[in-house]
């Protein structure tokens, strides 16, 4: 079954893609993976292209030997240059469309003799349909940019079907470039998928008209991926320092509002309000709303987040503005809104970002749901008490014995795993507690989950570090899965311990 057939199978009623949909097949990554587990393993869909373009420096490829096939549809025989080109793009090869693109886009400008158009369209239709290669669909996608299809309803529709899959949104938004509806075309498909292809069709879109500007204010930044990759674009192609000045500005803007500013304050991974020029008058404005609007968790955690940034970075009026920050957090209103949080079992970690002190409660919300609350392990303060109480609470609710059946090659996806995660984030905690909760480490050791080992003697690590030194249990764990390790880089991490 080709890649088009496959998207065309699986569209709902609506005519969009389910949420879940995943295109068959490894991705290069996986192909090329030397470690048995990672074979459950699989990026999501368009991941590949999205990291290389906002994470990869610049790939230089050669085209030539794409441009030789491609120059040779003049010939006819469009299977056996198809065959070939499939071949050029099989998996083990590692080649890949978008660093191939710009180069072979500028080979055909500079070739325009040696291509027949025809013969282009002909390859660009058949690939289109047929081919089952991701890589292959978007050469496909690329072609037909080079050519004038806005007068061709079937391939205008099988680029739109195509457009449903967040691997080839990006691909199909440069045809549609070329229509004379482009805008419109491109804020269809931004509508329509939630991964990388919103993400590609936000940085695409124009956002000329209010109408493109509104659904960027509403779903600009609401990805499956990551707000931070389209918040600065949001930001910049709506004014969003001049939205947040307008009289009519309600409850309902602060909470998109705030939203973007979430993705901008997000700098783990790209620059986003460091490196934007009116980031004091965007401030400034968000500070002046949140404190005339209703406050939610939400919201509320998003004016700390600006607290905490304007802690970090100085420039001009940081200061005054830290101030006003600061303000809002300290009014009786936003503190008895927080009590009223803890009161209902919510906001444990908005309290503890305040200062609120709220210990007991998260111990007791732990031991009631765990599951719910096992994560705040993370917040909570490392007092004596405290640390036996939690690890108490642990052990009452992990089911160690069997949780701790001994060593193997095991990634533990799933939810059936969750107990091995709640186990790993634990000891991961652990790391700054020399000595204690002993006994969990060795569970984790014993952990079937390879991330459950790795994390014990990360801390392990830490702790000889302290001047921990094992006593008897320890040495005899370490011992049994040093005989029975199956993955080389965690013995090896083993045999580096130091103890």
């Amino acid at each position: 079954m080709s890649i088009y057939e496959y998207i065309c199978d699986h569209l709902t009623p609506s005519g969009t893609l389910p949420a879940d949909f995943k295109l068959p097949g490894c991705t290069p990554a996986e192909a090329s993976s030397s470690h048995s587990a990672l074979s459950d393993m699989q990026l999501v869909d368009g991941a590949l292209d999205g990291i290389a373009l906002f994470h990869g420096p610049s790939e230089k490829a050669d085209c030539t030997p794409l441009a030789d096939l491609i120059s040779s549809t003049s010939m006819g025989d469009t299977e056996s240059i198809q065959a070939a080109i499939e071949a050029y793009f099989a998996p083990s090869t590692g080649h890949r469309m978008l660093p191939l693109e710009a180069p072979l886009l500028q080979w055909t400008s500079d070739h325009t003799d040696a291509v027949n158009a025809d013969g282009l369209f002909a390859l660009a239709a058949n690939l289109l349909v047929t081919t089952e290669s991701c890589e292959c669909v978007k050469l496909a996608l690329v072609l037909f940019s080079m050519l004038d299809t806005d007068d061709n309803d079937a391939v205008k529709d099988a680029v739109r079907t195509l457009a449903l899959s967040d691997e080839f949104t990006l691909f199909a938004i440069h045809v549609a470039e070329t229509w004379q509806d482009a805008e419109e075309e491109i804020l269809r498909f931004g509508q329509q998928v939630h991964g990388w292809g919103r993400i590609h069709a936000v940085e695409h879109l124009e956002a000329k008209s209010g109408r493109v500007k509104d659904w960027l204010f509403h779903e600009g930044v609401h990805n499956t991926i990551g707000a931070a990759y389209s918040a600065r674009t949001v930001a910049d192609k709506i004014h969003l320092a001049t939205v947040l000045t307008n009289p009519a500005f309600n409850d309902d803007d602060f909470v998109l509002a705030s939203a973007i500013l979430d993705g901008l304050l997000d700098e783990s991974s790209m620059q986003g309000i460091t490196a934007m020029p009116d980031r004091t008058q965007l401030l400034d404005g968000y500070l002046h709303q949140a404190r005339r609007c209703r406050m939610s968790e939400q919201t509320l955690n998003t004016v700390l987040s600006v607290r905490d940034y304007l802690d970090q970075n100085i420039f001009q009026g940081s200061g005054k503005l830290h101030e006003r920050a600061e303000e809002i957090l300290h009014t009786d209103d936003i503190r008895s809104f927080v009590q009223e949080l803890l009161a209902k079992g919510q906001g444990f970690r908005t309290a503890c970002r305040m200062g609120i002190q709220c210990t007991d409660e998260m111990l007791h919300a732990m031991d009631t749901e765990f599951n719910a609350y096992a994560d705040l392990v993370d917040v909570l303060p490392k007092d004596n008490d405290t640390l036996r109480k939690l690890l108490d609470i642990y052990r009452r609710h992990l089911p160690l014995a069997m949780m701790a059946s001994g060593p193997r090659d095991q990634l533990g996806i799933g939810e059936a795993y969750r107990p091995y995660h709640q186990l790993s984030y634990l000891v991961q905690n652990l790391a700054d507690s020399t000595g204690e909760g002993e006994d969990l480490v060795i569970s984790a050791l014993r952990c079937p989950v390879n991330a459950n080992r790795q994390m014990a003697l990360n801390v392990l690590e830490s702790w000889c570090k302290d001047g921990y030194e094992p006593g008897d249990a320890m040495r005899a764990a370490l011992q049994e899965i040093l005989t029975s390790e199956p993955c080389d880089d965690i013995r090896a991490q083993l045999e580096a311990l130091k103890y």
